[in-house]
């Protein structure tokens, strides 16, 4: 029973360390280089995630937080410019754009 119980809660803190997006940072989309051109360059952005179950959550995190940080900084899309991952971490380098 105990070892069940501390099981759950383990998991349960585990999952609490993924970034969930922010209201509005749903609708801000990835892009490719060559739909840039009707857009303003807003910056760069860093997106990393170490703390998830699995590379696939860390991966669905840091892109989480790249779109958040596009959001919070005006913008709508992102262009990818480079992703690491290994069973440690992932990192995501995007530019941020505002596009029509």
């Amino acid at each position: 029973m105990i070892r069940t119980t501390m099981f759950l809660i383990s998991t349960t803190a585990l999952l609490g360390c993924s970034t969930e997006l922010v209201p509005g940072a749903e609708r801000v989309r990835q892009i490719s280089p060559g739909m840039t051109s009707s857009c303003t360059f807003i910056g760069p952005v860093t997106g990393a995630e170490s703390m998830g179950m699995d590379v696939a959550g860390d991966v669905e995190s840091a892109y989480n937080k790249v779109r958040n940080a596009a959001f919070d900084r005006g913008g709508n899309a992102f262009v990818v410019s480079s992703t690491s991952s290994s069973s440690d971490i992932t990192v995501v380098q995007a530019d941020i754009y505002a596009c029509r």
